[in-house]
């Protein structure tokens, strides 16, 4: 069976960028570590330092070749240099290093610690709907199946019944239509939910990427104002230190942090690669040529599906107008105004419902035109249909038991917000706002 979230883009930018969180909090316990042994051993410094540069040197191996992570391997160089530093010089460690070290690492600790948690349960709401929609459409070609036979029934026996069996016949038949009637009704709507729980993860894929990147950089930025502290206290030592000094002061002057904060940026950003998406899609039993369902039956069946298709495109078109109108208006008025952190979140939030409503009228046109083939089939309809041009080479079909399912790989933007531009070392990673709604106009994404 198809995984639905194994075809995510946002899922493995995610996923990127936390193994690179990883060996960025690595590095960060490791550092903190070495100046909380560095200042209690500095009585026995001649020993210790030793061990420690060496510790230093292996975590700097894993990192990133940057120029901040290259100064701490300078650093190791100079602390083997340094036997004889004063105890002065471990209490400075111990207040203004290990200390700040150990408070910016709880904070991202516990801003990174629901991440998880709330991934983990919009990826299950996914599973489950798909898995939902599996369910149900299994349900319904078997209660249409048995309704099928019961109407052949009926059609076959009706000139040798009574009319008292024909009631009851009649009785049973009107049943087993409303039945089958209510199930379809509720597997389109499951089936209609799909994309909205697939934008919801996605969004919150999105958001929590953006969270872990921003850590990431004031994490950069945490690191070089360290290095800095360090090099001034190591300066005021004497000539016994100068030489290590010197190596410090080399690699800080190399030190590029706008540079390796746009490399950050880039390792862990969206690529051009074409993001592409798995929907389901609603099948029904009509569309099946061998169902004993008869041809007239199944013509009129059909086109009271492609109605309620068309109904549904016409009102998805008309709100994804009303979202543009709404987003345009939005973004007059921010132009006109200050840019607030109220309208910035009101274009996103009309950006959002814009891309929802774009990615529903697809699904619904790709869904019409699927449908539409079938009555094609049967004699009616035109042989080149309005969406063959877009999803003619997008739909696919897969066998699971004893049914067969259609799904549409539509291409989805991959829309990330980068910047560039160095946060403040006390900015909270707010993610940067978002930008205006698209024009209704465009082609399916």
């Amino acid at each position: 069976m198809r995984d639905p979230v194994g075809s995510c883009y946002y899922n493995s930018l995610y996923q990127d960028v936390k193994r690179y969180s990883k060996h960025g909090e690595y590095f960060f316990k490791e550092l903190m570590a070495v100046f909380q042994q560095r200042a209690e051993l500095e009585l026995n410094y001649a020993k210790g330092i030793q061990k420690l540069a060496s510790r230093l040197l292996r975590a700097s191996k894993g990192m990133s070749n940057n120029s901040t992570y290259s100064a701490w391997c300078h650093v190791s160089d100079e602390m083997y240099s340094t036997a004889d530093t004063h105890r002065t010089l471990g209490n400075a460690f111990q207040q203004e290093a290990v200390l700040e070290l150990r408070q910016v690492l709880d904070e991202h600790s516990k801003r990174k610690r629901p991440l998880d948690n709330h991934v983990e349960k919009t990826g299950k709401l996914l599973t489950a709907n798909w898995n939902e929609q599996l369910k149900m459409k299994k349900k319904l070609v078997g209660i249409t199946r048995e309704h099928e036979a019961l109407v052949n029934f009926v059609e076959t026996n009706k000139h040798i019944c009574t009319e008292k069996e024909k009631q009851k016949m009649l009785n049973r038949l009107t049943k087993s239509a409303q039945t089958q009637a209510k199930l379809d009704e509720e597997y389109f709507s499951r089936n209609m939910e799909g994309h909205q729980v697939r934008l919801k993860w996605e969004n919150t894929l999105k958001n929590c990427y953006q969270i872990i990147q921003e850590l990431e950089k004031q994490r950069l930025e945490i690191l070089s104002t360290t290095l800095d502290r360090y090099r001034l206290h190591i300066s005021g030592f004497g000539q016994s230190l100068m030489q290590g000094q010197r190596g410090v002061e080399q690699a800080m002057q190399r030190v590029d942090l706008q540079k390796d904060i746009q490399a950050l940026v880039e390792e862990t950003s969206a690529t051009a690669q074409e993001n592409k998406a798995d929907f389901l899609m609603a099948d029904y039993f009509e569309e099946d040529s061998k169902s004993l369902m008869g041809k007239e039956r199944r013509r009129d069946a059909i086109k009271v599906k492609l109605q309620r298709l068309e109904e549904s495109i016409a009102k998805t078109k008309k709100d994804r107008e009303v979202f543009f109108m709404i987003g345009l208006l939005k973004l007059m008025k921010s132009n006109s105004d200050n840019p607030s952190s109220a309208n910035q979140k009101n274009m996103k939030e009309t950006r959002q419902l814009l891309e929802e409503t774009t990615l529903k009228q697809d699904l619904l046109e790709a869904t019409h035109y699927k449908v539409s083939l079938s009555l094609v089939a049967l004699g009616e309809g035109r042989a080149i249909h309005r969406f063959s041009h877009s999803f003619s080479h997008s739909i696919s079909k897969w066998k699971d038991k004893d049914c067969e399912h259609s799904v549409i790989q539509l291409t989805r933007p991959v829309v990330m917000r980068s910047s560039r531009q160095t946060s403040s070392m006390y900015n909270k990673g707010a993610p940067p706002p978002d930008q205006g709604p698209p024009h209704p106009e465009q082609g399916p994404p």
